[in-house]
């Protein structure tokens, strides 16, 4: 179990915890400091620790600024943390050139030249990891025991691909301002949900069969787009698409209940 530390302080979900309980216990009824933070958001199960949603929703700079007026100095490295990774989440989710305006929150708006300031962000989010690792391989009485060392960090695979996933993206849309067309980028275009949510489907018309040959994988496909090619899995960890195309082209279903059966004739009036 990882107990982040960085630079003096805790990264802690124990913050989140107090914040939820203060959350809460507010004296005004039907108002709550973080609407949005719920028993789901604190109390998770193996199924919801992947879920996307939830860890969008914690790691938020609403939870972030109730972590800092509730708990002070104390929680401080845990708000930045959240305060960061919200950041980031936004730069790779612009997904029109309004819902920067709507939220107030800049990280949102469309990138509309290679000179972006989020891209230096994003390289400056680098920096904040590598000094996080700095301070954990300085810390007294630790500094052998690199084990421990790593347990106050983010694991190695995650850091290697946030790394990847910046420098990869800085790069894309330098080169994409470079084609003269362009003029307005949203990142939300290379969201993968999509594609996972094609092959959670997959998944679900196969059951039991995990490696359908080519002939089978193309029956499902045609099955799924005469069925609902667009329509979210019931338990996959994306929630499913709020555009409005994908709602209008989804298979909605208003009224689960059965439907009602045929009278059968009694023997009496046969007779």
């Amino acid at each position: 179990k990882r107990h982040l530390w960085c630079n003096g302080k805790d990264i802690s979900w124990s913050h989140l915890v107090k914040l939820y309980h203060l959350n809460r216990s507010s004296q005004a009824p039907g108002l709550a400091m973080i609407p949005k933070l719920k028993y789901e958001h604190i109390c998770l199960t193996n199924y919801s620790k992947m879920r996307v949603d939830l860890a969008a929703q914690v790691l938020s700079s609403s939870v972030a600024n109730g972590i800092k007026v509730t708990q002070g100095a104390e929680a401080e490295e845990t708000a930045r943390f959240a305060e960061q990774f919200d950041k980031f989440f936004d730069c790779l989710n612009v997904s029109n050139s309004f819902v920067g305006k709507q939220s107030r929150k800049v990280f949102k708006n469309p990138y509309r030249s290679a000179t972006d300031f989020r891209l230096k962000w994003l390289e400056e989010l680098l920096g904040y990891l590598d000094s996080w690792e700095a301070s954990v391989r300085e810390r007294e009485g630790y500094k052998d025991a690199k084990a421990v060392q790593n347990m106050m960090l983010l694991p190695l695979e995650t850091r290697q691909g946030i790394q990847i996933t910046v420098k990869s993206f800085v790069e894309m849309v330098k080169y994409i301002f470079t084609i003269p067309e362009v003029d307005i980028f949203y990142s939300n275009k290379l969201c993968q949900d999509s594609l996972e949510n094609f092959f959670g489907q997959q998944r679900q018309r196969g059951r039991t069969h995990e490696n359908p040959n080519t002939s089978q994988f193309l029956k499902n496909t045609q099955a799924l787009r005469v069925i609902n090619s667009t329509c979210a899995t019931i338990r996959g960890n994306c929630r499913g698409s709020k555009s409005k195309d994908t709602r209008q082209s989804s298979l909605e279903i208003e009224n689960n209940a059965p439907l009602r059966k045929r009278k059968t004739k009694s023997k009496k009036s046969e007779s």
